[in-house]
């Protein structure tokens, strides 16, 4: 099992039981479409970015057909536009991503939220298909030392644009979980999970406290038929976001940051 540490905290008990956390659409209102355009878009000289974007639009279709059916295909095609593209590059826009995007677009509820449960010892934990070079700072800023997520593979320092195995999507963030609790002592029927889609039914099903996050319309049916609870964030009031754009408004959108880096 592949377990990310971020820096540790001294003078803690250890945790009874964990939280686990997925990210986008649960903790965040956006997504990981949101991160590729922006990461995308500001890879440094246009004539890079214009190449980017426009392998960005030719995968869109694909991208919203794995959406709709198969989240490790989403993870997989996404993933392959950074090939090329250097680590130290992707870690430092990560970093950017997260200070300017990320962190003004967390619910504050669930902020609240994660910290409620920490104070009574239910430790967090992050479990998402974001790309680890985004997590990792995100994770720092929110004080949680340990998280799942998507790896590329580099060779001499450039992504392969292929994923490390586990894929974090559906059933192996449910072994993954499962993994973390047996190396940590804990026991699955205390720990908690949240999560808004549901391609994270598995992943929730495995977990003693399932909680449905802003819930897609098929995991809102499944949790009430189940009676797990389901609760609803509203965004936060700071700027207009991607998150929720339909897929004409995706392609519009790089569509007209093409056009603008042509006319520079």
């Amino acid at each position: 099992m592949s377990v990310h540490r971020v820096k540790q905290r001294s003078g803690r008990a250890a945790a009874r039981a964990a939280a686990f956390y997925d990210l986008d659409g649960t903790l965040a209102s956006l997504n990981l479409v949101n991160a590729a355009i922006y990461l995308l878009s500001n890879l440094g000289e246009w004539n890079r970015r214009l190449r980017y974007l426009g392998g960005l639009v030719v995968r869109i279709p694909a991208l919203y057909r794995a959406e709709q059916h198969d989240r490790h295909l989403l993870n997989v095609v996404l993933f392959e536009i950074f090939k090329g593209v250097s680590r130290d590059r992707l870690i430092t826009l990560g970093e950017e991503y997260c200070d300017r995007m990320l962190m003004k677009h967390l619910y504050p509820q669930a902020v609240e939220m994660v910290e409620t449960n920490r104070a009574v010892g239910i430790e967090p934990v992050l479990v998402t298909g974001s790309p680890d070079f985004i997590v990792e700072p995100l994770a720092r800023r929110l004080g949680i030392k340990e998280f799942a997520a998507n790896r590329l593979i580099y060779s001499r320092g450039h992504a392969t644009g292929r994923l490390r195995q586990p894929v974090m999507a559906g059933d192996h963030k449910a072994a993954w979980c499962v993994a973390y609790a047996r190396a940590n002592g804990l026991d699955l029927e205390a720990c908690w999970g949240y999560a808004d889609s549901y391609y994270d039914l598995p992943f929730l099903a495995g977990l003693g406290h399932p909680v449905a996050v802003n819930p897609d319309r098929r995991l809102s049916a499944t949790a009430s038929s189940r009676q797990w609870p389901i609760i609803r964030f509203a965004k936060a009031e700071n700027g207009r976001t991607l998150a929720g754009m339909d897929r004409a408004a995706v392609e519009a959108w790089v569509e007209r940051r093409l056009n603008g880096a042509a006319g520079s």
